[in-house]
């Protein structure tokens, strides 16, 4: 048991100790936006949940009760949390509906009432914490724990659903198959703990601990090697949605959100060998419908239409990164040489790449 105990506890150390780790990495970002800001509360969240786990394996929760807090909250916010994560991947920049919101409502009233539990007439209240472990079947806690842990293995199971939706396509099968299998994994270890804990069998939570501190593990190093898998998922999500819409009939409106789409999310002006037939077949329209409706709609030719995203993000990333040469942010805004990238910058601007920066920097 001790040895049990000694493993358990330093693997979902360990798990924690990176995971806020991977947390700080997001804080230091040159540029932190939205998404960012979203992942950093998320993996601060799951810290402190696995952190506390690291409590329970050591046993501390007995002496030192508020180590929990708030644990219960956590087991009702992670899910939801998760779905909001999805939704912000798949639909960048929408605003998030308040059904979607509405998932976080249980949390919000576990979380004043857990600190209602523990903050006011904290000597009884800590007490009944140390009696739910001896003897939780005679316990409301244990029940509000359980109903936690069904909410979290629905919200599992949910996006489960949707990622395997994802295992058809090349790109998506490998990164789909291990992330599934990871989620699997926690849904067995999450039943573990939730196991052991209502039937006070401290090697069962014991090995849902360890478990759920290798998962953990597997899932940032699964991260670090498929640092995209959300945004592919997101982009084959979008196609979807833009294929289904098309089968409706062609729309002008449909066409201009998916190529809108293309720019600014995906930002496939970057490819500097862009050509007008790779646009029209992501569009699933001809070139020719293609080059006409840019001409029509755009009031611009299609390589007009490209170097106008090129330049625009040129103008941003000269001011925004002056240590960056100019010929590093040519090639990387999709230019393929010096000298294309100065001309047309100059022709859209009235300045070569090196005086906008001058004249942006005073």
């Amino acid at each position: 048991m001790n040895l049990l105990s000694n493993i358990a506890s330093l693997i979902i150390l360990i798990a924690a100790v990176l995971t806020f780790y991977t947390a700080l990495l997001h804080l230091t970002r040159r540029k932190v936006k939205r998404t960012h800001v979203f992942r950093i509360v998320r993996d601060l969240i799951v810290g402190i949940q696995t952190l506390q786990l690291y409590f329970l394996a050591k046993g501390l929760q007995l002496e030192y009760p508020f180590l929990l807090y708030p644990f219960i909250t956590i087991l009702f916010i992670t899910g939801p949390l998760n779905y909001i994560r999805y939704f912000m991947l798949l639909n960048p920049g929408r605003k998030i509906p308040w059904q979607v919101k509405a998932q976080l409502i249980p949390a919000a009233i576990i979380f004043v009432w857990e600190t209602w539990f523990y903050y006011f007439n904290p000597l009884k209240n800590l007490e009944a914490i140390r009696s739910v472990f001896s003897d939780p079947s005679h316990s409301l806690i244990t029940y509000i724990i359980v109903a936690g842990v069904v909410v979290s293995l629905i919200q599992y199971i949910l996006l489960l659903r949707m990622e395997l939706g994802f295992i058809h396509k090349k790109e998506t099968r490998e990164p789909v198959l291990v992330s599934s299998a990871i989620m699997i994994f926690y849904m067995i270890d999450l039943l573990l703990i939730a196991s052991g804990f209502i039937l006070t069998n401290r090697p069962f939570m014991l090995t849902g601990i360890l478990l759920t501190g290798l998962t953990g593990i597997t899932y940032l190093l699964f991260e670090n090697r498929y640092p995209d898998f959300y945004q592919l998922v997101a982009r084959e999500e979008r196609e979807k949605k833009y294929k289904k819409s098309l089968i409706q009939g062609l729309s002008k409106d449909k066409i201009i959100d998916r190529l809108r789409e293309l720019m600014e999310v995906e930002k496939i002006y970057r490819q500097f060998d862009l050509k007008l037939d790779d646009i029209a077949a992501m569009l699933l329209i001809t070139p020719h419908q293609l080059s006409e409706f840019v001409n029509d709609y755009m009031k611009m030719n299609f390589t007009s239409y490209i170097n106008h995203y090129r330049i625009e993000e040129a103008k941003k990333l000269l001011v925004s990164n002056p240590e960056q040469s100019t010929l590093s942010i040519g090639f990387d805004v999709g230019f393929g040489s010096k000298q294309s990238f100065n001309t047309i910058f100059k022709q859209q601007t009235g300045l070569t790449p090196s005086g906008y920066r001058k004249a942006g920097s005073k």
